[in-house]
């Protein structure tokens, strides 16, 4: 089931967005589940984890961006989709790895075409692999399988993946060289990180993995570090490059 947040301070507007996502998930045959907030921090209360979030930026208590950016400090996957009359916050909506941008007032089609985005990046089947040579002779792994790379005890490099831990017979350096760097970010000189997979940074310094393994970054490289990961998140659920 999809489970969707709209915030919106105007109750009126809450249900038109209500009901075009109800529409679209009726057309497509999915089962949804949306919850209403007229107030950002009611938002930022609920206890259910979402999907996606429609966040309207200029509320009477509360600001979208605001809200966003605590919800970045909890969560940093989640798309999140501003409905605003102002054109003015695209830059800082952004900033906060919006998703998308919807202006007042809207019509369905816009709506639509943020759902077919956001469906086409989950259902994103990329078989992009890497071959990495090992103990056991060359292994070929798939890209969207690796979540880091470590350079541990023994000087052995370890590969962590969705469902495996690797030794890998060659240097952070050479395997770095082979990775794409939109996806792929070296955050020390022991560390490999896809940041596909982080799911926030924790104490200014440690990185949550979306496994639940935390992670170093040199202090030096946290502002290219949260760069790099907006532009990824941008551009892993638009599909396409910004």
């Amino acid at each position: 089931m999809l489970r969707v947040a709209v915030c919106d301070d105007e109750a009126i507007m809450g249900e038109d967005v209500k009901n075009i996502l109800l529409d679209y998930c009726n057309s497509k045959s999915v089962d949804i589940k949306i919850s209403l907030y007229c107030d950002g921090y009611d938002l930022l209360m609920a206890e259910e984890k979402f999907d996606i979030i429609f966040l309207d930026i200029e509320m009477e208590r509360s600001n979208g961006i605001e809200i966003a950016q605590k919800i970045r400090e909890q969560d940093m996957n989640v798309p999140i989709v501003y409905i605003t009359n102002y054109v003015d916050y695209w830059r800082r909506a952004f900033k906060v790895h919006a998703f998308g941008f919807i202006m007042k007032p809207f019509n369905k089609d816009e709506f639509f075409e943020v759902m077919d985005d956001y469906f086409t990046a989950i259902h994103d089947a990329s078989e992009e692999t890497i071959t990495l040579p090992t103990d056991g002779g060359v292994v070929c792994v798939k890209i969207n399988e690796i979540y880091y790379f470590m350079f541990e005890a023994k000087k052995k490099v370890y590969l962590y993946g969705s469902s495996k831990k690797i030794v890998i017979r060659e240097n952070l350096t050479a395997i770095y060289d082979k990775l794409d760097k939109t996806q792929f970010y070296q955050t020390r000189r022991d560390c490999i990180v896809n940041l596909k997979y982080v799911q926030k940074l924790q104490n200014n310094y440690v990185i949550v993995m979306k496994n639940g393994h935390l992670l170093p970054i040199a202090q030096k490289k946290k502002n290219e570090f949260m760069s790099k990961l907006s532009v990824a998140f941008i551009q892993k659920l638009k599909g396409r490059n910004i």
